[in-house]
């Protein structure tokens, strides 16, 4: 089946805009020469290309490549193009960003598209010489930079907020209210780490004390700040709450008097564990920058799914 006439005329007006990005032919024996013909002799076609008027071969290598070997359409073109790109340069009359959003919508008209010749930073390269593209690309770069060190220092300052007020709460003779305190202070913590947490919440008449997404999982959290290391007790009743919600669902215990070896124990025996527990320990070396929050929770969570283990300090983790 032959072209349809639309495509016969994207065709010679693709032919109109190749015109001058390559030679049609040259003498064969030329080292390095590049022309409409050898480019096809590069791609198995080169019975496609017929001597004779330039712009009519042109228009005619499009038409049989696009008939009869379509799959070599694309790199017919590509090559064309990044040729053209050389030779045109070297002419003193670089190709114009006009000319090639022109041939795309001339490929469009022939059922392609090709993302090299859509590609933004290809059509800007073309729109400056190479001094401009270099000067251009280091102020991109400069305020890419700066811009990473603005957040990093509000990154910097907001953990030393973190770390301070952690220390302040030690102080709290009211080990409830120290507790409330934690909780904000960890929710602050996770967004900080664009771990998108959800505050307290009720749900079928438990409360929980947060939840985050690491990894796309979501982790529920419970925070106790007692002065003696957690018992079994608590641990059971963050593990069926962690049940009652989904398989998927996992749990993060953070307690900073740490727990008991006892409860340890009790809470690994005869289920498999939900969650894992995280001291204070943990939460210093966070806030001290010794540790990336993440690495250390996807730490922690592997040596859960490996050994089952419930809690594994960070200094023997790292």
């Amino acid at each position: 089946m032959g072209l349809s006439l639309k495509e016969s005329q994207a065709c010679a007006n693709m032919a109109r805009v190749f015109y001058r990005f390559l030679p049609g032919a040259g003498f064969t024996k030329w080292k390095g020469h590049v022309s409409f013909s050898s480019i096809a002799q590069s791609l198995g076609i080169g019975n496609f290309w017929r001597p004779g008027s330039k712009e009519p071969a042109i228009a005619a290598l499009l038409e049989r490549t696009l008939e009869y070997k379509r799959s070599l359409f694309e790199p017919l073109i590509l090559t064309i193009v990044r040729e053209g790109i050389k030779y045109c340069q070297k002419q003193g009359r670089p190709i114009t960003v006009d000319e090639i959003e022109q041939l795309n919508g001339l490929i469009l008209e022939v059922g392609f598209k090709f993302p090299e010749l859509w590609d933004r930073d290809f059509l800007n390269s073309l729109r400056f010489d190479a001094q401009e593209r270099a000067r251009m690309g280091l102020e991109k770069e400069i305020r890419i930079e700066r811009l990473r060190a603005d957040e990093q220092s509000e990154y910097e300052r907001e953990m030393e907020k973190l770390k301070t007020e952690f220390y302040e709460l030690h102080r709290f003779d009211d080990r409830q209210e120290a507790g409330l305190s934690l909780e904000k202070l960890l929710n602050r913590l996770f967004e900080l780490e664009e771990l998108t947490p959800r505050t307290p919440f009720r749900v079928a008449g438990e409360q929980i004390n947060g939840s985050f997404a690491l990894d796309n999982e979501i982790y529920l959290v419970e925070a106790k700040w007692i002065r003696d290391p957690i018992s079994e007790g608590p641990l059971l009743v963050f593990r069926g709450k962690v049940e009652g919600k989904s398989t998927v669902t996992r749990g993060v215990f953070v307690s900073l008097s740490g727990c008991t070896q006892l409860a340890l124990d009790a809470i690994s025996r005869g289920k498999q564990p939900n969650f894992f527990v995280v001291d204070g320990y943990d939460v210093t070396w966070v806030l001290e920058r010794r540790i990336d929050l993440k690495e250390m929770l996807r730490a922690k969570l592997r040596r859960l799914a490996e050994e089952g283990r419930v809690f594994v300090s960070v200094r023997d983790l790292f």
